[in-house]
């Protein structure tokens, strides 16, 4: 065969492989065209389903690791009271809008989604209107195929009705259900965490055992309706005689308690615990009823009779007897009682 003829043969073959190749490449934009479309379409219907059981969803652009762009749902104006078109206008709004205790987790969340770490946030926001919300931020990414965020999307929940309802569930369960006051958990907890912390400090804390003066006849004259509104009075008036720090809880019945922090010298407490007693004297009026009844409270002092915080709330227990034994309507110190020997401070906390 000549040069010619194989150089025609060798040509024509080369026309076949590149028109074999030319009709894949075809072949495969045809088929990325069509995945391109799928994807689309997948991904509408998945914006439409996030929004249909989702509060609003924002979407980020990133760009080199960074933040470059975001857009914001049409619902969002539901959930915050802005509009698309208001944190367009102010690309630090999303920020602007978290109250600032809630600012630094909010701030950390954004760097560790775009560090590839999509855990949800749920956090504080102020609304337009000036109330405040709870949300719930859920993070989508959306990765190139080497593995690069390209975008994500900020799934938003309106969570305020659960966490308020949480929120009550807790209070219930440390609060007492006819007062409002802290119930024994809460007040025994309060007690340890200021032991411990006026340890530290070398302050003084003074314990009190409060007890109403023939409450039961209030209850047998009058009905427990009665007795109950005149529970709610007696906390209100114990409340008043200490400081918003101090701490004054119902154990149950018409057994109260209270805790004053660094109280100083040990008169203060003496003059707490007759200020409480001087409260009760008043008379009570409810439901039609004049009720006089009267108190009697005992006072143990940390450190001086104990370091322990069920020893102190024993002896505190053991005073307001001796103060009621002694004709009611009175107080007492633990070191004002001679039947009662004020234990030795120790270094154990545990009740």
């Amino acid at each position: 065969m000549s040069n010619d003829g194989r150089g025609r043969k060798e040509l024509l073959a080369e026309i076949a492989a590149l028109t074999r190749r030319v009709a894949e490449l075809e072949a495969q934009h045809a088929q990325s065209l069509e995945l391109e479309r799928s994807l689309r379409s997948n991904e509408h219907r998945l914006r439409r389903l996030l929004e249909s059981v989702t509060d609003y969803v924002y979407t980020v652009s990133v760009r080199d690791g960074q933040a470059v762009a975001t857009i914001h749902g049409p619902n969002c104006v539901a959930v915050t009271g802005y509009t698309a078109e208001e944190y367009q206008q102010n690309p630090l709004l999303w920020l602007a809008m978290v109250p600032e205790e809630d600012r630094p987790a909010v701030l950390e969340h954004a760097a560790r989604v775009l560090a590839g770490d999509p855990a949800p946030l749920e956090h504080r926001i102020l609304h337009k209107d000036g109330t405040v919300r709870y949300v719930r931020n859920t993070p989508v990414l959306h990765h190139d195929a080497a593995g690069r965020i390209l975008s994500y999307d900020g799934i938003i929940n309106d969570i305020t009705e659960r966490r308020r309802a949480e929120e009550l569930v807790t209070r219930m369960s440390l609060h007492d259900g006819l007062t409002g006051l802290p119930n024994r958990a809460l007040y025994t907890d309060r007690l340890r965490q200021t032991l411990a912390l006026a340890e530290r400090s070398g302050e003084k804390a003074a314990v009190y055992f409060i007890d109403l003066d023939r409450f039961k006849e209030v209850n047998d004259a009058c009905g427990h309706e009665t007795g109950d509104r005149v529970l709610v009075e007696a906390a209100k008036r114990l409340a008043a005689c200490v400081r918003r720090s101090d701490t004054v809880a119902r154990l149950g019945g018409d057994e109260f308690v209270a805790l004053t922090p660094g109280i100083g010298d040990v008169a203060n407490a003496g003059l707490i615990a007759g200020k409480m007693v001087a409260a009760m004297r008043s008379p009570f009026h409810a439901l039609g009823h004049t009720c006089r009844l009267g108190a009697s409270v005992g006072v143990a002092l940390f450190p001086d009779d104990g370091k322990r915080a069920g020893e102190l709330l024993r002896l505190a227990d053991a005073a307001m007897y001796a103060a009621k034994n002694a004709g009611r309507n009175g107080w007492r110190l633990v070191r004002d009682v001679p039947d009662l020997q004020p234990i030795q401070p120790s270094s154990d906390h545990q009740p």
